[in-house]
């Protein structure tokens, strides 16, 4: 192998090497900038998680209020309910003396 032949190989290494750690600097520009935007977007993913969490923590503590308050609707309705029999039950006492007065069975014992 001559000089000229030995001096060619070596500038085409070294043009390789050159071009080599051009591509490497570029390739680290890249992979920063993709971590960069990797990290903003786990930032963002977190916040977002964030409140998700506290929207879910929110919605059961409505939940809870809807439930204790539908079982004090229920309690209510059941009192309401027992109130209603004592009613009717009060209201058919009421209509059969009114019945009997109008029959002139309950007259005649009035009028003594």
């Amino acid at each position: 192998m001559s000089n000229e032949e030995m001096t060619k190989k070596m500038e085409f290494i070294v043009e390789q090497q050159a071009k080599f750690a051009t591509d490497i600097e570029i390739m680290r520009e890249v992979q920063a900038t993709d971590s960069r935007r990797f990290s903003d977007a786990l930032i963002g993913t977190l916040a977002i998680v964030g409140n998700l969490t506290k929207m879910q923590t929110r919605t059961e503590e409505k939940v809870e209020l809807l439930a204790e308050a539908q079982t004090r609707t229920d309690e209510s309705i059941k009192r309401l309910a027992e109130a209603q029999k004592s009613t009717d039950q009060r209201l058919n006492i009421f209509i059969n003396v009114v019945e009997r007065y109008i029959s002139g069975n309950g007259g005649s014992e009035l009028r003594t």
